[in-house]
């Protein structure tokens, strides 16, 4: 049995398109349909249920595709022991990443990665929604915020809370809310469907919903606007640190939680082995987002200690 067919067989599972199996492998839609036609053939036995508009696998394909998933981990892992031996990872990464964050920090984490590890090839996908790391594909997904998903193994690269702010000028304006529940008479610009923030003071929690004139799925839009004077944002810090550290936006509420247990996280699947390339990638984020937030840091918390003392002159810029 033909081990790129066992690869193609289960990338035709994952994403249940063979244009885009044929994409990712280089090759044609005709050709992999060829490819799963003759392992079924082998197999005597049907691996997936195909129409003009759809492919879906059966219960036998299920089946198999367990067995197919852990040989060919065990052949990554094969290979990553000669990785290990000559001290020279190599092979493809995957990765996502949110926009804004991407760009300012794990785009260039990545370029300095890539002249360390010249061996080593990256495909990096800057997108604010969610991935499903097995079904689209991806080594390592970049996220910020709290975990949900049990099924992924989370490295924490950097703690990193979340903040509410707004420009200068939208303060002036329409004032500076004092307690989370004045959002709610506020123009807020919301993520997604993230309609409600929540917040913690004092160990008391309380919930917000919020409304606004504008909603997006990009983070950078959305500080953007902030920028603008359109309203009040929810960001990471981290992702809006440089607009922060020069004023153009103030932080408000300063003495509220308004996510706990919140960080960069690196996530990965949990069926996969900890290849050399990867933990050299992660190794490699950690120590760069603790230098980031060193070089950066002092000066947010400067200006956070200027908005508690003094807000007035906050505002004014």
């Amino acid at each position: 049995m033909d081990i790129q067919d066992m690869r193609i067989f289960a990338r035709v599972a994952a994403l249940q398109n063979l244009s885009a199996v044929g994409t990712e492998l280089g090759l044609t839609p005709g050709t992999i349909s060829k490819r799963i036609q003759a392992l079924e053939g082998e197999l005597s036995a049907r691996l997936f249920d195909r129409t003009t508009r759809s492919i879906r696998i059966t219960e036998e394909g299920a089946t198999f595709l367990g067995h197919v998933e852990r040989i060919l981990a065990e052949i990554e892992a094969a290979r990553a022991s000669v990785d290990d031996t000559v001290s020279k990872p190599k092979g493809k990464l995957k990765i996502a990443a949110p926009a804004g964050l991407g760009r300012r920090y794990v785009a260039p984490a990545l370029c300095a990665f890539l002249r360390d590890y010249p061996e080593i090839e990256a495909q990096l996908d800057l997108q604010d929604r969610p991935v499903n790391l097995q079904e689209d594909g991806y080594d390592v997904a970049i996220r910020t915020g709290s975990l949900s998903d049990s099924s992924v193994i989370a490295k924490r690269l950097a703690p990193d809370r979340h903040v509410v702010a707004a420009s200068p000028a939208y303060m002036a304006k329409w004032g500076r809310p004092q307690r989370a529940e004045d959002l709610s008479k506020h123009s807020c610009l919301i993520l997604g469907d993230r309609a409600q923030w929540s917040f913690s003071r004092n160990g008391v929690e309380s919930l917000v919903r919020v409304s606004g004139p504008l909603r997006s799925n990009n983070g950078e839009l959305l500080c953007q606007a902030a920028l603008d004077g359109n309203g009040l944002i929810q960001a990471s810090e981290l992702e809006i640190l440089p607009e922060l550290n020069s004023g153009q936006l103030v932080q408000v509420l300063p003495d509220y939680e308004v996510m706990d247990n919140v960080a960069v996280w690196a996530l990965y699947p949990s069926a996969k082995h900890m290849l050399p390339r990867m933990r050299m990638l992660l190794d490699f984020l950690t120590d760069w987002f603790r230098d980031a937030r060193g070089k950066s840091g002092n000066g947010s918390q400067r200006r956070t200690a200027t908005l508690r003392d003094n807000p007035a002159r906050a505002i004014a810029g």
